[in-house]
């Protein structure tokens, strides 16, 4: 019952604190103002948090957590590798955007920018590792016969390293949200990838 009670204040100052951070950014929210929001002493968020930077990682952890689940369940109604791969572009962009803190970190333009380079890696890891498991579920299931199985971790990489690339270079021309061209984008990387056209 105690760990509950403390899961549920944890998310409620996180909640509030995404929003602060979200409207302000990193640098200019403090503890005290995340404690007003949530209508607590600044004495119990440091009974959680170490640190507003903690309270950050938090945020950041729980905004992934999220996007990760509205990602696969689209990803995984997919039938093809290539409808996976290309779903998880579309995906993963369109709700990064939605989130200013996760797209923040995506931009790498953090006021922080040491740890916005941890944060942008643990990131990159994981989803590389997200998409050589789809690759690898394919592989086994003979939709990748161009590739042996040694191949598909440099594949993987490949497929992230263009997907951010793009992304970067969409966001500098401030035309991130440009979903048609986006579309094209994803459409041309998994029909290379995969010699046919995805769906």
């Amino acid at each position: 019952m105690v760990l509950e009670k403390d899961e549920n204040a944890k998310l409620e100052i996180l909640r509030e604190a995404q929003k602060l951070f979200q409207q302000f950014g990193l640098k200019k929210t403090t503890m005290d103002e995340i404690a007003g929001s949530c209508g607590k002493a600044k004495s119990t968020l440091y009974h959680y948090f170490k640190s507003k930077e903690d309270v950050f990682d938090a945020v950041i952890e729980m905004e992934m957590t999220n996007l990760r689940k509205v990602v696969k369940e689209k990803v995984e109604s997919q039938k093809t590798v290539a409808d996976k791969l290309k779903t998880y572009i579309l995906e993963f962009q369109r709700e990064s955007v939605k989130k200013a803190n996760l797209y923040r970190i995506v931009q790498y333009k953090t006021q922080h920018e040491k740890r916005s380079k941890i944060l942008f890696h643990r990131m990159m890891e994981f989803e590389k590792a997200y998409i050589l498991r789809i690759m690898q579920d394919a592989y086994d299931a003979g939709e990748c016969p161009d590739y042996c199985t040694a191949d598909l971790p440099a594949v993987a990489e490949l497929l992230l390293a263009g997907f951010y690339g793009t992304i970067q270079y969409l966001i500098e021309r401030d035309d991130q949200t440009d979903q048609q061209k986006l579309e094209k984008i994803a459409e041309i990387f998994t029909q290379k990838l995969f010699g046919k056209s995805a769906g």
